[in-house]
């Protein structure tokens, strides 16, 4: 049985939780990082993460990577999302972008932790490219940002020993150490996909969400013409009423929710690459006019297309109960 400072604890727990219960109507902070050229991996390590976490924060935040922590020394909490978790030495977090998480130490004491971000969609396409090829990337992501994982060193040592080895080669940056990388970072990823079981799910995903497939796959390639929910019903074989309970079991929103998701990811890539006009941004992807896209754009991302484009960091944010604010990296 672990031993750790309760009632220090009970504290550090009481203000964890506050956030949680006030989380709908907090900001939210979003910390984004930037990668450096042909990497996959951000490590922050050293000394200078001997701090304490949490200190008159006051809010949540998330990141534009893959971020996991390795905790040395010191007690606290973990907030994720709608949970708190107690930590102290030996602890690892493995936490997806866009996913609203906190530290907290015990009040008047530091804890170390170090921290890598790794940028997934990199890692896969590395592992289609070589040995995968049918690999289906977009899957395995969801599958690997579906949660969060906290847990002790002991509980998944194959994992642990991984990211304590890729921490190692991060800080030594030994003869060809990138290609060690890049090689630890492909057996994470598939001791990531094993806790999810991927491969039973992969031969038996849930009937309801092959039903809705179809109206999927219609969204992405008609995304800019006017979809009714009738349309994407009949690609599907069902009744409209059916598609409605269905869709919403399986993606956790409405079918015009989506539609509207999926047209202001393509909104956001016009932005980003070209000078266009906002009528004309709204028009490629589907809007009739530009108040119903800009009303849309703001709604998912908490800006304005035109606060997003001037944005250094051009990230649009998914987490659409918060108002979010974009700042560097501790």
């Amino acid at each position: 049985m672990r031993s750790v400072h309760r009632q220090n604890i009970e504290i550090c727990s009481g203000k964890a939780k506050g956030y949680i219960m006030a989380k709908k109507k907090s900001k939210l902070q979003f910390r984004y990082y930037e990668m450096g050229a042909n990497s996959q991996v951000l490590a922050l390590l050293g000394e200078e993460w001997r701090r304490p976490y949490g200190e008159d924060i006051g809010t949540l935040h998330f990141h534009n990577y893959m971020e996991i922590g390795i905790c040395h020394e010191g007690y606290g909490t973990c907030v994720l999302c709608d949970s708190v978790k107690i930590f102290e030495e030996g602890c690892i977090s493995i936490i997806p972008p866009k996913y609203p998480h906190t530290m907290n130490t015990i009040p008047g004491t530091t804890a170390f932790w170090e921290w890598l971000y790794l940028d997934m969609e990199s890692i896969l396409q590395d592992m289609k490219n070589s040995s995968f090829k049918k690999l289906d990337t977009e899957y395995l992501l969801d599958k690997l940002y579906d949660s969060a994982h906290f847990f002790y060193r002991e509980e998944y040592l194959c994992i642990s020993n991984i990211i304590l080895e890729i921490r190692r080669e991060c800080d030594g940056k030994a003869y060809m150490y990138q290609e060690k990388l890049k090689a630890l970072l492909q057996s994470l990823v598939v001791e990531l996909l094993r806790i999810h079981n991927v491969e039973n799910e992969m031969t038996k995903k849930n009937a309801r969400s092959f039903l809705i497939d179809p109206a999927l796959g219609y969204v992405k390639k008609h995304y800019n013409e006017d979809i009714r929910i009738k349309d994407l019903a009949d690609v599907c074989n069902i009744s409209e009423s059916h598609f409605r309970g269905i869709f919403q079991k399986c993606m956790n929103m409405m079918p015009s929710d989506y539609v509207n998701a999926i047209r202001i990811r393509e909104a956001s890539k016009i932005l980003l690459r070209s000078s266009v006009t906002m009528e004309e941004v709204a028009y490629r992807v589907g809007y009739t006019n530009v108040s119903t896209f800009n009303r849309n754009f703001k709604k998912i991302t908490g800006m304005t297309p035109y606060q997003w484009k001037r944005s250094s960091d051009n990230y649009v944010g998914q987490v659409l109960d918060y108002k979010i604010s974009a700042v560097k990296g501790w």
